[in-house]
């Protein structure tokens, strides 16, 4: 489990468990009501929109797999997946971004037995948060704002939307997987992510209010995911004109998933190149072709840190490649030098399935692709940059645009 937003997969169905949220008014006092421009998700546009993700996800957003299981488990309950564009929203209306954080630290044999004594257990800890907040703020969602474009991250937000009997938004808050909250688009906007609620598998309920300091949301989060090993929070409960608003939300990025996954999926049926279709899909850049030489991971306060090296082949052949990796893919050098660094995207493909790899799920001599493509313009502003450079990850490197160091 490799991401600040690790959302949370395996998510029974219960009789029931939506009540509390059907009790809730909207924000015009009715009942929910379906919105006319919410466009069906069937299950192919599903399993492309998922496939995307893994290539945008950067090495993170929870496993592929997992995310098909879930995505399938929902199908085969008869829920049905829904998207709209954030036009499609109302002033008034209200939407949230609920997501999971799990941590990486090991849990000592003594906490392990606490938590193994406790009998409150909640199957559903994301969707839990979700409506914890809807009932603080007395108000029902008109949507789910995706946590980030990454495929188990994606597969939980789409999933508690269907569940909920809401839409999903056509945007997320950044347009690829990242490693902490503060790479966060409402943030950078100026807009508090406050209140937050959290919920735990143990039945903890909680809501922030309000936080001192805005930097404060990752480790007060993610200590809670620590003591508890995930849990489910809600955050950015922001209305349908503040989600308008240029700048808050990266927008068109589910769409651009199921159209890299589209292209992939076809490519594969016409006996073509997938990751070459993916490439032109997203307007990417192909960075390294080459075999899984090495790589070494490490637990750092609950995030996974570590190097992925390898040895090229094809037009790159006697040539070196690796990436510095905090749960997503960060830096990348060719022969030692800069190829592209956060916030545009890296990702490493692999050439047998045509799917993204989420780390750490790598083996030595496997064959890959890596691919770079152009982050959302928000994040190349100053307010962006202060979050989202490489110097912001303890490298010392000023962020040059990958279209400029591709040449």
């Amino acid at each position: 489990m490799a991401s600040r937003r690790q959302f949370l997969g395996g998510l029974a169905i219960a009789a029931g468990t939506l009540a509390a949220c059907r009790e809730l008014p909207t924000g015009s006092g009715g009942e929910r009501t379906a919105n006319p421009e919410a466009r069906p998700l069937d299950a192919t546009a599903l399993e492309d929109a998922l496939v995307g993700s893994s290539y945008l996800g950067t090495g993170g957003g929870g496993s592929l797999e997992e995310a098909r299981q879930l995505i399938a488990k929902d199908l085969a309950a008869g829920l049905a997946f829904s998207v709209i564009p954030v036009s499609a929203l109302s002033d008034s209306d209200r939407v949230a971004c609920p997501y999971g954080l799990a941590s990486l630290a090991e849990t000592s044999e003594e906490m392990q037995a606490r938590l193994d004594a406790i009998e409150n257990r909640v199957e559903e800890p994301v969707q839990a948060a979700f409506e914890t907040l809807e009932r603080h703020l007395g108000q029902k969602f008109a949507g789910v704002i995706m946590g980030e474009i990454g495929p188990l991250s994606l597969a939980e937000g789409l999933s508690i939307a269907a569940r909920l009997g809401v839409p999903a938004l056509d945007a997320d808050t950044v347009g690829r997987a990242v490693p902490e909250i503060n790479q966060h688009s409402v943030k950078v906007a100026g807009i508090p992510l406050t209140p937050i609620s959290a919920a735990t598998p143990f039945g903890d309920e909680l809501v922030v209010e309000t936080l001192g300091d805005p930097t404060r949301a990752e480790d007060i989060l993610r200590s809670i995911a620590v003591v508890s090993r995930e849990c489910g929070v809600t955050d950015s409960p922001i209305t349908g004109a503040q989600a308008k608003a240029e700048g808050t939300l990266v927008t068109g990025s589910l769409g651009l998933a199921g159209q890299i996954g589209k292209a992939v999926r076809e490519a594969k049926a016409a006996g073509s190149d997938p990751i070459e279709a993916a490439r032109e899909a997203g307007d990417g850049y192909l960075l390294f072709t080459g075999t899984v030489s090495d790589f070494d991971w490490r637990d750092e306060d609950g995030f996974l840190v570590g190097e992925v090296r390898l040895n090229g082949t094809g037009d790159f052949a006697d040539q070196s490649f690796s990436t510095g990796v905090k749960n997503e893919h960060l830096v990348a050098r060719r022969d030692g030098a800069v190829i592209a660094t956060c916030p545009d995207l890296i990702s490493i493909i692999d050439v047998e399935s045509g799917d993204g790899i989420v780390n750490p799920g790598y083996e030595r001599g496997q064959r890959v692709a890596v691919l770079g493509f152009r982050c959302d313009p928000l994040w190349r502003s100053e307010a962006g940059l202060a979050v989202f450079s490489p110097r912001y990850f303890g490298y010392e490197l000023d962020y040059i645009p990958i279209e400029e160091l591709v040449v």
